[in-house]
């Protein structure tokens, strides 16, 4: 095994503890100490199988990879070629949740949401960890090149990437940036959402605002999984937010007037739509000669407002009434 995969199983198996001791020792939430110790080693244990399955089989799936056409069943032994780039860290993801998910289930009975919300933070943790762990992959972990002369050509702004004949260049630290932002927001769960709000409040919250920058994230990206030039993850995260907020919208009641219940969504999908022609701009046509900076800051300030929609939305459903 390399050290690679030494480093991010002993820093799997650490997150996973504290995920423990936090449950173990959640005074005001008794139903969290229950099995606390137990519900940690089967969420490690569920989430590495199922995310591992769902990280190869969705890449193999969304990337066209199996050709039963010419190869018959045999097609299907290319599934157990596992490789950094040809696995899904989206689905990865989620079959990491849907892990700990049944882990909880089948440890804690009633109090899944509970457990869910305690993993929250640890669950940022693990994807800055593995964010982190993309630059052992070189230019798979890297983004667009920096300018020529710029003063960030060092990690963890950027990476230096390798090519024949000696040559060299520094492309943007695409893995230190994700593993920045999840790293924020477990800071973020773990101090201001601890035992407060509805159930599913953190996890809800976490999924959001990892998607969220995530998609400026995918679009610096040099690699990775591609439709022509549609970024096939940063597709995947949009769809996220989309869940997230439909969720938050149709539980939170019907006692807003319509229009100020819609906004947040309605908001993000005319978001969306701008997007589209900043990547349009960025990848495709260059529409009107616009620089890169000019696109990636407009796209960031898209995103803060998707962010702000994606608030407002949490907290009116937070308003309801607690289940």
């Amino acid at each position: 095994m390399s050290s690679y995969l030494w480093f991010m199983l002993a820093g799997s198996v650490l997150i996973f503890a504290l995920y423990g001791l936090r449950c173990a020792c959640a005074v005001r939430l008794p139903q969290l100490r229950k099995n606390a110790w137990g519900a940690a080693l089967l969420s490690l244990l569920f989430s590495a199988a199922f995310g591992l399955v769902l990280a190869r089989v969705a890449y193999a799936l969304l990337m066209q990879e199996l050709d039963f056409e010419y190869d018959g069943i045999a097609a299907l032994e290319d599934l157990l070629r596992i490789d950094y780039d040809n696995l899904s860290f989206f689905f990865g993801g989620v079959g990491a949740v849907l892990g700990v998910l049944l882990a909880n289930r089948l440890t804690r009975g009633s109090a899944v949401a509970e457990g869910m919300d305690a993993f929250a933070p640890f669950g940022a943790l693990l994807v800055c960890l593995f964010r982190l762990g993309e630059n052992a992959f070189g230019s798979y972990g890297a983004g667009t090149i920096l300018p020529e002369g710029s003063p960030l050509t060092f990690f963890p702004f950027a990476v230096e990437i390798s090519v024949d004949g000696g040559y060299s260049y520094w492309g943007w630290a695409v893995c230190s940036l994700s593993a920045l932002f999840a790293l924020i927001w477990a800071a973020v769960a773990f101090f201001r959402f601890r035992g407060i709000g509805r159930k599913g409040l953190s996890l809800t919250l976490t999924l959001f605002f990892l998607a969220l920058p995530q998609i400026l994230c995918e679009s610096l990206r040099r690699r990775g999984m591609f439709w022509l030039f549609v970024h096939v993850e940063q597709v995947l995260c949009g769809v996220l937010l989309v869940a997230v907020l439909l969720f938050w919208i149709l539980r939170s009641g019907k006692r807003l007037p319509f229009l100020r219940r819609w906004a947040p969504l309605l908001i993000t999908l005319v978001c969306f739509g701008l997007l589209v022609a900043d990547e349009f701009a960025i990848d495709g046509s260059k529409i009107g000669g616009i620089p890169h900076t000019v696109c990636y800051a407009f796209m960031c300030v898209v995103l803060v407002v998707m962010g702000v929609a994606g608030v407002r939305a949490s907290a009116r459903w937070n308003a309801g009434q607690k289940e």
